[in-house]
C-alpha cells in the first residue's frame, strides 16, 4: 500500500453515521478529488478495503460497521452504476447528427 493510500485511508470513518466527504479529504491530504477517487478505487480493488459512500444531504466515504452497512453502500452503489449503464446505452445509440437541431443558430456548428 502506497503511503498516501494510508493516508487516505486513515481518514475515512468506519460507520455509516458520519461519512467524510471526498472534497474534504482531498483538501487535508492536498490533493484534487480525481486523485483521491483514484486511490479510493485502488484500496477497494487492490487491497479489498470495503469502502463505500453515501451520497445526500450527510454524504461522504466511509468504511461499513455491518452487514446493514455494507447493503446500504451497495445499493447507493448500484443506483449510481444503473443510472451510467443508461447513459451508456444512450451514447451507443444515439445518433451522431440529431442533436444539432436542438441548436438555433448554424454558424456555430462545424462540419
Amino acid at each position: 500500500m502506497t503511503e498516501l493510500e494510508e493516508r487516505i485511508l486513515k481518514l475515512i470513518p468506519v460507520g455509516a453515521d458520519n461519512p467524510r466527504a471526498g472534497r474534504y479529504i482531498a483538501k487535508l491530504l492536498g490533493i484534487d478529488i480525481r486523485t483521491l477517487r483514484e486511490n479510493v478505487y485502488r484500496l477497494i480493488v487492490k487491497h479489498g478495503v470495503p469502502i463505500v459512500a453515501k451520497r445526500g444531504l450527510v454524504s461522504g466515504y466511509y468504511i461499513p460497521a455491518n452487514d446493514t452497512e455494507r447493503l446500504e453502500g451497495i445499493r447507493e452503489l448500484k443506483a449510481q452504476h444503473n443510472s451510467e449503464a443508461k447513459r451508456l446505452d444512450t451514447l451507443i445509440s444515439a445518433s451522431l447528427t440529431d442533436w444539432k437541431e436542438y441548436l438555433k443558430d448554424d454558424e456555430f456548428i462545424k462540419p
